[in-house]
């Protein structure tokens, strides 16, 4: 197990007279290692060595040293500590292979154990600044001491009477924190059958016309696990961490144009506190880049524009073209502050701390406050950069026609701003042949969204001058572009009267409006456009574009917010009985399995459906069973949060004896409407109240 505590990977291996060879492979052999489309890969060009003395066995490389490279003076690392329980250990050497031309030394050490037990204690780490050539004497290299040090802790900290490590105790600590944190959420749903392995459940939901019961428990449970495995430090990569290869698809990186979403959706109603934090530290560490982004693009001040991809530690904006013009990715800042502003909603305006060293270094403190230190210059920030986009000179007539008048300095009442540029990832106009276009529905939504984040922030905490700033932010949101909507009545991913529509493809970024944001939760014109929308992707787009299954994850959330239990359903029996699932329940990129690599977004995302399936929230609703299909006859969900500071204890439904029980307490005083079926019943609760109720339908 990785333990969450100590931060080391621990190993326990026993048997009857058992041999294990235990050695460091050569880097070349990895999978994928060296290996790119357009020919060598940049590792090639790194150097490595491997050492074993005294019971450790480890290595330490070099990155390429490329002039402009800021890791040109980095490196990594990694040892091992090896405890025999019970055998010996002996040491011997082969030749190193001659196609491993990154490794410096000769020799390959192996440590070789025989014997009933042994335990394994690992620690990897990264730095900026390594040694300019690796020497024999290991232990003078910094990383490498680190490395060991870190490891020394953990044997002293859990050993035994005899002075000998414990594995039980190192696991103790890590169950205790892991399982409360697990347990906070579980799930139950009748007639599963929990007899049938997992290769068996995937087999037989492969013949079967409906959701299998006990395989939407398992991977449910299953998505919560893993997304809490990626949590604290950041939010999950897009290949998560249980690859085994070098070159990883999309190099593994966040990707942010819906992915990173999509794996964080169930994330703060799950009550992963924990996962909220290390995604709001991944936030911050990326905001000087989001400046230097905004003000690169658009020559912009004070504000954000994000990229599609970050390694974690930078975001500079370094992937357009064309096709994928992402320096024109408007909403991506938008997309990214509402999980924060979720975490607000459901924890109330906490006080976090950060032990993160560089984050400590950009903000010159170490403890934030939800709304004052994180949400409000965040969004003003968001707020400066639409404000600074928007210029008369580009509107809309009143006929809708997009014009162009050089010099003018405001608009008439009949006429609206013009987004652009704008792109709606990853798409384009029908015959149209650039991405680059003008008023992508997500842009609208987005700006709609973050600006009224923004005046909700204010209006909360009323800085000085806050009724100048709500007064400039209203008079935007009245002059931004308005919706279009088609022949069939879907809303256009374009507010275009010059572009066609281009349904042929798997993104559905125009829904913003319906997931992430709720705006069509009281629009029910906006709400039809949107289920039209989705039903004219789902007739035109199909082939190999079909099989990405985050676009289907995507509709999903987007059909649960739009309380359309039917299409919801159907999406995840598709998903179920297609090939994406291994038998871990870890997922594909794609439904047929084309893309051979673990693909985090829609294990994490059913977690997220599952939730929206079963309660949505807002900040003055509780909404039970909106999306709830009627093949899932029976069940409970207990432990679920909410965006009005409501947990949900209990809520089980029996359609057979057409009833649902909703227990529920308040995690602070507050107002909101509690709605089944159309009946709803306003409540104020106190703090740590408690309320029990039952619905007949």
């Amino acid at each position: 197990f990785t333990s969450s505590v100590d931060d080391v990977i621990i190993t326990e291996i026993s048997g009857n007279n058992f041999t294990v060879d235990i050695s460091i492979d050569d880097f070349e052999s990895m999978h994928k290692f060296g290996r790119q489309k357009s020919g060598d890969a940049p590792e090639l060009n790194m150097k490595y060595t491997r050492f074993a003395t005294d019971g450790l066995i480890g290595f330490c490389a070099l990155y390429p040293q490329y002039e402009e490279s800021e890791l040109k003076n980095g490196g990594f690392a990694g040892v091992t500590r090896i405890i025999p329980y019970d055998g010996t250990t002996s040491l011997s050497f082969t030749d190193t292979d001659m196609r491993a031309k990154s490794c410096l030394d000769p020799k390959n050490p192996i440590i070789t154990f025989s014997g009933k037990k042994l335990v394994l204690i690992t620690y990897l780490d990264w730095t900026y600044k390594q040694p300019d050539k690796i020497t024999a004497d290991f232990f003078t290299i910094p990383l490498v001491s680190q490395c060991i040090n870190k490891i020394n802790k953990t044997l002293i900290k859990y050993a035994d009477a005899s002075s000998l490590f414990s594995y039980e105790a190192a696991l103790k600590p890590h169950i205790e924190k892991y399982s409360s944190i697990f347990n906070h959420v579980s799930l139950k749903l009748n007639n599963a059958d929990k007899t049938l392995s997992n290769e068996e459940l995937l087999q037989k939901q492969k013949k079967t016309d409906y959701i299998l019961p006990e395989l939407l428990k398992r991977v449910y449970n299953h998505g919560r696990y893993a997304m809490y495995s990626c949590a604290g430090h950041t939010a999950p990569r897009l290949s998560g961490l249980w690859t085994g290869e070098w070159n990883m698809l999309w190099r593994s990186a966040y990707t942010m144009d819906a992915n990173v979403n999509i794996q964080v959706s169930g994330m703060n109603t799950c009550g992963m506190y924990d996962a909220g934090k290390g995604y709001i530290w991944f936030v911050l560490k990326q905001i000087p880049d989001w400046e230097i982004n905004a003000k690169a693009v658009y020559g912009m001040k004070n504000a954000v524009l994000t990229p599609v991809n970050t390694d974690g530690h930078r975001a500079m904006m370094v992937e357009y073209d064309i096709n994928y013009p992402f320096q024109y990715w408007n909403a991506g800042a938008s997309w990214m502050i509402i999980p924060i502003y979720e975490f607000m909603q459901v924890y109330g305006n906490v006080t976090i701390t950060t032990h993160d060293e560089n984050i400590i270094r950009i903000y010159n403190k170490n403890i934030f406050r939800i709304k004052e230190d994180i949400l409000l210059p965040l969004l003003a920030k968001t707020f400066n950069f639409w404000e600074q986009l928007c210029t008369p000179e580009y509107f809309t007539d009143s006929n809708g026609n997009a014009r162009f008048v050089k010099g003018k300095t405001s608009l008439e009442p009949d006429e609206k701003y013009l987004i652009i540029p704008s792109f709606s990832p990853e798409n384009k106009p029908l015959g149209y042949k650039s991405a680059i276009t003008a008023n992508a529905a997500m842009d609208i939504a987005a700006a709609v969204d973050s600006l009224n984040m923004y005046k909700n922030i204010l209006s909360d905490i009323k800085p000085n001058g806050y009724q100048k700033t709500l007064e400039k932010i209203t008079h935007l949101i009245s002059c931004l572009p308005v919706y279009m909507f088609d022949k069939s009545g879907a809303i256009k991913e374009w507010s275009m009267n010059e572009y066609k529509e281009n349904n042929a493809h798997r993104h559905i970024s125009h829904l913003y409006c319906a997931w992430p944001s709720s705006e069509t939760q009281h629009n029910h014109a906006l709400a039809s456009a949107c289920r039209q929308a989705i039903i004219n992707r789902n007739r035109e787009n199909t082939g190999k574009d079909d099989t990405a299954s985050h676009g289907w994850i995507h509709k999903a959330l987007v059909e649960a917010r739009l309380k359309n239990p039917e299409a919801v359903y159907n999406t995840l029996l598709l998903l179920f009985k297609s090939g994406i699932f291994y038998n871990t329940f870890f997922t594909d990129h794609n439904t047929d399995r084309s893309k051979g690599v673990f693909c985090t977004d829609t294990l994490l995302g059913i977690v997220g459906i599952i939730n929206e399936m079963l309660v949505y929230s807002d900040e003055c609703t509780v909404e039970l069973l909106p999306a709830l299909n009627t093949g899932l006859i029976n069940g409970e969900i207990c432990g679920l949060l909410t965006k009005c500071g409501i947990k949900i204890n209990r809520l089980s439904w029996d359609n057979n004896k057409r009833s649902v029980y909703i227990d529920i307490s308040a995690l602070r005083d507050t107002s909101f409407n509690l709605i089944y079926d159309n009946e709803s019943i306003h409540l104020d609760m106190k703090s740590s109240e408690q309320t029990l109720h039952k619905f007949l339908h």
